[in-house]
């Protein structure tokens, strides 16, 4: 009798070890197929990432050249004033272009869908502390900038001091899309030549497109942008390769 209860219950501890394992193989499977799926969509979502902030880098650089030629647009009218130069056709031009505005337009669509996901679907925390500081830091306090000097300098120029100066405002040629050649037709560029409040207007607005370039711009929304993709490109080809 001793012998049967031993066998059984040998046998049922058997059974149960089995049961065990079973489990413990399907939860190690189910967890291997989670981090499977999260492992391609952390992947996809990087892919998805990254097309956008080229297409963000691709508009940067665009703005960029926009700026630089706002500058020496700016530098050309100062010129022509303190050298008493006549004037002509190209000082509508110049004017024109110092004043055209230019804007970031980003895309955020990516990073939306990653913080509906759950921000943590990036498994690279350098990487993820990386993408959040470029989305909601550094593009927050680059628009913030970019409207202060698009808003409300050019805008208020427009209303305050252009408009008792200039024939009219946002003369564009909407004909040509790659250059909408804006003009701004003063009434009298003689009187223009000494008047202290518009001299202070262009040589202080072209100090902001400069400050705009080379801190906004150069020094800092170029570069983060494009370690970022850098950075995003290096943990594609990491979980690729994984």
């Amino acid at each position: 009798m001793k012998n049967k209860t031993s066998k059984y219950f040998k046998y049922a501890i058997g059974e149960i070890l089995l049961v065990v394992i079973g489990i413990l193989i399907a939860l190690q499977i189910n967890n291997w197929n989670e981090n499977r799926i999260a492992s391609i969509d952390e992947l996809q979502m990087l892919k998805t990432l990254k097309i956008g902030l080229e297409a963000d880098l691709s508009d940067l650089k665009w703005n960029e050249k926009s700026i630089i030629t706002s500058i020496a647009s700016a530098n050309e009218v100062i010129y022509s004033i303190e050298n008493n130069m006549p004037y002509r056709d190209s000082i509508s031009d110049h004017i024109g272009i110092m004043m055209f505005p230019v804007m970031f337009v980003n895309s955020t669509s990516a990073f939306e869908t990653l913080k509906s996901k759950g921000i943590n679907l990036i498994s690279n925390d350098d990487l993820r502390n990386q993408i959040i500081d470029v989305y909601d830091s550094q593009y927050s306090f680059f628009l913030k900038n970019e409207n202060m000097v698009v808003s409300e300098v050019i805008e208020n120029a427009h209303r305050q001091l252009f408009s008792t100066r200039f024939e009219e405002a946002y003369v564009f040629d909407l004909q040509d899309k790659s250059n909408y050649k804006p003009r701004l037709t003063p009434l009298n560029f003689e009187t223009l030549k000494t008047d202290q409040e518009f001299i202070y207007f262009i040589k202080s607005f072209k100090n902001r497109l400069n400050l705009l370039l080379e801190f906004h711009y150069r020094s800092r929304l170029l570069k983060y942008v494009d370690a970022l993709i850098q950075a995003i490109d290096d943990e594609i080809k990491h979980l690729e390769n994984d």
